[in-house]
């Protein structure tokens, strides 16, 4: 058994007679975040705020009779805006050398708190092609994936199951799941949302191995909330991450806005390969 993943205690008393603490294992929930916090050591993620004015879209979401979740309004918004800016969907690969890998699609990873255990821990929920999903069809499928048990999904009894191999076996498996393409797409996704705002409070800045992870904070009374975004210096800078947060406005604003207001109304969604178009001219514009 090896240090740091034993599941003893301690409660030795010191020379003075006094409880010294205690020594507690990683729990597997523990080892999830410990081996994920290892694979984002060596990623030099960076961050861009900006305030978002989305008053009408927090009215129309209140409205519809099923609340979509906030993380799938996002998500969404985020993959109609990579199917536009190609680097949102950019991934810094090793293998076979140091390069960029560019997918045709998004993944969402939605970070959501699970029970595992005794313990808590993150689980991702994933989906691919968010962009092309009805949001409601969306919230649905989070709200079910939440609600269900762990051990219920191939992928969870997965990530459990591996997390309860010895440390040098994990590591290098996260490594190369890492820096495969496909593997990557299906481990980590290409983009991922995350926030404490439904306990009223924000995200800073995250180490994170996914490319780029959206965060948001509790939205104030005049319909604004922060929004940052969390990303992979490597694969792009800070410019383009300040236009990839003025167009998720936008998208909010418009194509996500037009989808809330009622239930059989067609929104304003373009195709990928018409959003990709737009994205070509406005590069070559600037």
């Amino acid at each position: 058994m090896q240090p740091g993943d034993a599941g003893l205690s301690a409660n030795l008393p010191n020379k003075h007679g006094r409880s010294s603490g205690r020594s507690i294992g990683l729990s597997i929930a523990r080892r999830m975040v410990t081996d994920y916090m290892w694979a984002a050591r060596a990623v030099p993620t960076v961050w861009v705020k900006r305030q978002l004015s989305i008053a009408q879209v927090a009215a129309a979401r209140q409205r519809h009779p099923e609340r979509p979740a906030w993380p799938t309004i996002f998500a969404k918004a985020f993959a109609l805006a990579a199917a536009e800016i190609p680097q949102l969907r950019r991934a810094y690969i090793r293998l076979p050398w140091p390069h960029i890998h560019e997918y045709a699609d998004s993944t969402v990873s939605i970070l959501t708190e699970r029970q595992l255990e005794d313990d808590t821990t993150i689980i991702p929920v994933r989906f691919r092609s968010p962009d092309t999903m009805a949001l409601v069809e969306l919230s649905r499928m989070m709200r079910l994936a939440v609600d269900t048990p762990l051990e219920a999904t191939k992928f969870n009894r997965m990530m459990i199951g591996f997390s309860r191999l010895p440390f040098f076996l994990r590591r290098p498996v996260w490594w190369l799941s890492l820096n495969i393409p496909r593997m990557r797409r299906h481990t980590a996704g290409t983009f991922a949302i995350s926030s404490a705002a439904p306990l009223n409070a924000e995200l800073g800045r995250a180490r994170t191995p996914i490319s780029c992870l959206l965060t948001y904070g509790p939205l104030d009374a005049k319909g604004t909330l922060a929004v940052r975004l969390n990303f992979d210096h490597r694969i792009f800078d800070g410019l383009i991450a300040a236009r990839a947060l003025g167009r998720i406005e936008e998208i909010l604003n418009t194509s996500i806005l037009d989808e809330l207001k009622g239930p059989g109304r067609a929104p304003r969604t373009p195709s990928a390969t018409r959003l990709r178009a737009r994205g070509r001219r406005r590069r070559r514009a600037s």
